[in-house]
């Protein structure tokens, strides 16, 4: 049972403290009060009132002691029954006070109607959308993306793409698919960010020594095989080209050949206008639009991608553009500009938009939302009873009675006080009345 913070709980302790000490004090006169009249009532008759008085107030004052300390404890320490009512009862008040707070407050309807006057949803909505609260959210949501991302294997990707290629993709659709993929890299840009890496990464093989010796040796073989023993017109050329380059071609040919290729690349990485990118973008509208009208392409695809989706290169290639798509993520959430970031905040912003436009929608969200917030107490109402019941039944006692003590004690000895002081009163009526009827 969690207690109070201590400066609450030890204030609390001193009201107590001082109202027992107030209870105490009057029962504590009521006495003195009582023990003089008896002294002195045989030379001052009219302390009979006096008398009568405190008589009736130390009897108040100890009966409500007794009903106020029977609550919490046993009166002195004796096990006398019907006493230490709240811990004896603990298991009792537990289920009185689940079933109290299940019947009365968890009430589906009630909470449901409160739930819509609060509209939820653009509340929710205007507070993702704040510029403020997002610099503290946004970053900490993407910064998820990757994990959530990684949560789904490669391998498991991979085959749940070819299945669906399989399975529910026509010619028709794989081509639209397709062009859609091939538009969405080209619009934000990825596809050339991939050319350019696999650019780079040309140049390195070009550059590196083995892999030049390697190339070298390849195009003088290359030049040598060109033969054949009944050459028609066009392999007799091809075959005085061969002689020509099997006597010309060498290592310094070949190398600057190599040379030229790697230029060519260094060039065109460093000029977006250069004829290699050029014709690449035509190339890539070319490809989207055959994919996305020509008939031809659509049945080559449709016959093919039964051993498309199958295919081990494709399970290959996905499960690798996943994982790299994966550690792209990683470091695009680490960024100040992250692509991720600006999705979530694009995405929010048209959602805002919507919203304003649309707002007989936002109160059908509120109106569903509240309908689950009703469902849901409904189904759970006895069950969240329980927990109270038996949280309350988990309770140290002695814990328990504290607390209980600490929160209504005060008022409890305000009780003992106004028993002295009511019963003195009483008392004192009684006797004024006695002696009326004795005149």
């Amino acid at each position: 049972m969690s207690m109070p913070p201590l400066d609450t709980t030890a204030l609390s302790r001193q009201r107590l403290r001082r109202s027992r000490i107030w209870a105490l004090g009057l029962l504590l006169l009521a006495c003195a009060l009582f023990v003089v009249s008896c002294l002195l009532l045989h030379r001052y008759p009219a302390l009979g009132y006096l008398k009568a008085f405190s008589e009736a107030a130390m009897v108040g004052a100890l009966a409500d002691w007794f009903a106020v300390t029977a609550l919490f404890r046993h009166p002195l320490g004796l096990p006398i029954p019907h006493t230490a009512i709240l811990p004896r009862k603990q298991s009792k008040i537990g289920d009185e006070i689940g079933r109290f707070i299940a019947h009365n407050f968890l009430q589906g309807k009630s909470i449901a109607v409160r739930v819509y006057q609060l509209h939820p949803t653009q509340k929710m909505l205007d507070w993702l959308t704040n510029q403020i609260h997002q610099q503290s959210w946004l970053p900490l949501l993407s910064a998820q993306i990757p994990a959530l991302l990684r949560a789904a294997k490669p391998q498991d990707v991979s085959r749940f793409v070819g299945q669906l290629i399989d399975s529910q993709y026509s010619g028709e659709k794989l081509g639209q698919t397709l062009a859609n993929v091939l538009q969405l890299l080209n619009k934000q840009g990825i596809d050339t960010v991939l050319l350019r890496a696999l650019m780079k990464q040309i140049r390195r093989w070009l550059q590196d020594d083995a892999t030049r010796q390697m190339l070298e040796t390849s195009l003088l073989t290359w030049a040598g095989k060109i033969e054949k023993e009944a050459p028609n017109a066009w392999d007799k050329f091809k075959s005085s080209l061969k002689t020509t380059l099997a006597e010309r071609v060498d290592d310094w040919v070949a190398g600057k050949a190599l040379d030229w290729a790697d230029s060519y690349l260094a060039a065109a990485l460093v000029d977006d206008q250069h004829t290699l990118w050029r014709g690449y973008r035509k190339q890539i509208v070319h490809s989207i639009r055959q994919l996305r009208r020509n008939p031809l392409w659509h049945q080559r695809l449709a016959a093919g991608r039964h051993q498309l989706a199958q295919s081990p290169a494709l399970q290959t290639s996905l499960a690798h553009m996943w994982s790299s798509f994966i550690e792209w993520s990683e470091d695009d959430v680490g960024q100040s500009n992250s692509w991720w970031q600006t999705q979530i905040e694009r995405l929010l912003t048209h959602m805002q938009l919507q919203a304003s436009h649309y707002p007989q929608f936002m109160r059908r969200v509120d109106a569903r939302l509240a309908l689950a917030v009703k469902a849901a107490v409904e189904q759970y109402k006895h069950q969240a009873g329980q927990f109270v019941a038996d949280k309350v039944k988990s309770w140290d006692s002695r814990q328990m009675v504290d607390k209980l003590e600490l929160s209504v004690g005060r008022d409890l000895q305000f009780i003992r006080i106004n028993g002295t002081l009511v019963g003195g009163l009483i008392g004192l009526v009684i006797y004024g009345a006695s002696q009326f009827l004795l005149q």
